[in-house]
């Protein structure tokens, strides 16, 4: 038991700091987008992230199996529109506005496990994701001015995203994981490159700053977060997951509170604290408790703690 803990706990170490390199992208990609066409950073941004991947990882390309390649592929087509509606959104929209309309994903999340896998999640774990997107909201709620092209964009976004996190808890519990990160980065990379020569023609020259971003971008946006969630989807259920990652929005905020000064409210105490509240009971144990039920339960698969994201 205290072997598993441990894992759990790494797993969701690994979800809250993935959490917090994507929220340092919104910045980077908001500034790219104002000298660079969004299918162009795309483009460069995932062919960047899947050429390290593959240099890195060469010795285990060998061990590529074609339910592994299929199953890549699958979640490289719905990180494509996940990073295409949100890349596109960021030109219309503010990135405050725009980390809580994809929060939303919290409440698709179990619908789509359920479209996906047939598999209804836990009451605990709805009440979980309800909890956290009401945190979201508060902290998010004073920068909803409107509604705009961008914000329907991130709408789309929100569905892609949860798309993902399902079809990336699936996988992850059957593969391995930075050849899983491999495929899903380069499908997307082909999927860009695609667009942007059919959009944007030849592409143009980068400079030194733009490369300095894409770079940034690659390793820090995309290959390590990446990694590291595929690492803690093997550890801990899908909605615990899409919880955690939905921290994303709650880092985003606190960098401009820390870096643009901005002073902290109530407000923002109280939905970090409803979305603090939303993970503990995601993970919360309510079996066991004396009785034979919970026995029974880990028998049946170790329940406990892996909620909707069991293996088929």
């Amino acid at each position: 038991m205290k072997e598993k803990w441990n894992s759990r706990t790494a797993g969701a170490i690994g979800l809250l700091i993935s959490a917090l390199f994507w929220a340092t992208g919104y910045l980077f990609v908001k500034q790219a987008l104002d000298s660079i066409s969004p299918y162009y950073l795309l483009a460069v941004r995932f062919t960047t992230a899947g050429v390290i991947l593959m240099v890195i990882f060469a010795g285990r390309l060998k061990q590529m199996t074609p339910g592994l390649l299929r199953g890549g592929v699958w979640m490289g087509i719905a990180l494509f529109f996940e990073f295409l509606t949100y890349t596109l959104g960021l030109k219309y929209t503010v990135p405050s506005k725009a980390s809580f309309i994809v929060a939303a994903y919290i409440i698709i999340l179990p619908l789509v496990y359920f479209l996906i896998r047939r598999k209804l999640p836990k009451k605990q774990e709805i009440g979980a994701a309800v909890l956290c997107m009401a945190g979201v909201a508060l902290i998010l709620a004073g920068s909803m001015d409107g509604l705009n092209q961008g914000d329907a964009l991130m709408g789309l976004c929100a569905v892609s995203y949860a798309f993902h996190i399902v079809l990336s808890a699936k996988y992850a519990r059957r593969y391995d994981g930075p050849l899983l990160n491999i495929v899903q980065i380069m499908t997307t990379a082909v999927l860009s490159i695609v667009l942007s020569l059919i959009l944007d023609g030849a592409p143009a020259a980068l400079n030194g700053g733009q490369v300095k971003s894409i770079l940034y971008m690659a390793v820090c946006a995309t290959i390590i977060p990446y990694l590291l969630c595929l690492f803690g989807q093997k550890r801990v259920s899908t909605t615990t997951s899409g919880i955690l990652l939905s921290f994303e929005s709650v880092f985003a905020t606190a960098m401009s509170i820390l870096v643009l000064h901005e002073r902290i409210s109530l407000q923002f105490m109280a939905g970090g604290a409803l979305v603090i509240g939303a993970a503990v009971l995601s993970e919360w144990s309510f079996e066991g408790k004396g009785n034979s039920k919970g026995k029974n339960k880990k028998e049946k698969g170790d329940d406990n703690g892996k909620g909707i994201n069991e293996t088929e």
